[in-house]
């Protein structure tokens, strides 16, 4: 018994010998797109596209986090208040600590989603720029009382 098919073949443009490798070792699959693999204790891909499912993980992963932090800065404004401090500064912090918690947690979820992509300093600086900032704001405002 044997079946036929009515699809034609597949056509590949590959020849039947692998490319010559590039500078890394590493053959290249697509030069339109540079890819480099670096071998060790992370192999880490630089230009690699990040698929939708990492995509996907990374901002339900984000979002729970938004969530706990909310949490989080409810509970310590609440307790600046009791702390005799007025409620508008103890917002404000509040804020202030949450801003900087999800601009951390942004940049871990950013470099495991694709470490070679989005931990470049293209994305590093600024949000390591906001936490810094909201961290100094978050510590000048924690120590304001009435």
């Amino acid at each position: 018994m044997s079946q036929k098919s009515s699809l034609p073949a597949p056509v590949t443009d590959q020849p039947a010998t692998d490319p010559a490798p590039t500078a890394a070792g590493t053959p290249t699959t697509n030069p339109q797109q540079p890819s480099l693999t670096l071998t060790g204790d992370w192999d880490v891909t630089v230009g690699e596209q990040t698929n939708s499912r990492d995509a996907l993980i990374g901002g339900v992963v984000l979002l729970v986090l938004a969530i706990v932090f909310f949490v989080i800065k409810n509970t310590y404004a609440n307790w600046r208040v009791k702390e005799r401090v007025a409620p508008s500064r103890a917002n404000a912090s509040g804020w202030f600590l949450f801003l900087a918690l999800m601009a951390v947690a942004t940049a871990a979820v950013l470099g495991f989603v694709n470490s070679g992509r989005f931990l470049a300093p293209l994305y590093l600086f600024p949000l390591g720029g906001l936490a810094l900032v909201s961290l100094v704001a978050w510590l000048a405002t924690f120590s304001a009382k009435r």
